[in-house]
């Protein structure tokens, strides 16, 4: 009896352990070709982010070198013709007084 359960045993677990066996391997397969594609995406997006990178970098120096051709250009001359005058006085300085307390007043 014992000789008879073995036998059976045995053509069940080979075709079972065959299948097994084919569908980890299709699951490696699988999870290899995702990762692979991944990899890809995340390398074509980072030269994606380099092209967009250089060209914000140049827009930022445009707006730099314009931010500076406008400081250079306002002086006593360009104040003077928008209607600004120097104060008699000379210049006054405004601080805030800082409190040594904490309130929760709004």
């Amino acid at each position: 009896m014992t000789q008879y359960m073995q036998e059976k045993i045995e053509k069940i677990e080979r075709p079972t352990t065959a299948w097994v066996l084919f569908a980890l391997a299709f699951v490696f397969v699988f999870a290899y070709a995702y990762f692979v594609n991944g990899a890809i995406g995340n390398i074509i997006s980072a030269g994606e982010m380099q092209t967009n990178i250089t060209e914000l970098s140049s827009a930022v120096g445009i707006s730099e070198g314009e931010l500076l051709a406008a400081e250079t250009a306002i002086n006593m001359e360009y104040a003077r013709a928008r209607g600004f005058q120097e104060s008699p006085t000379g210049p006054v300085y405004v601080a805030k007084r800082h409190s040594a307390s904490l309130s929760l007043n709004k």
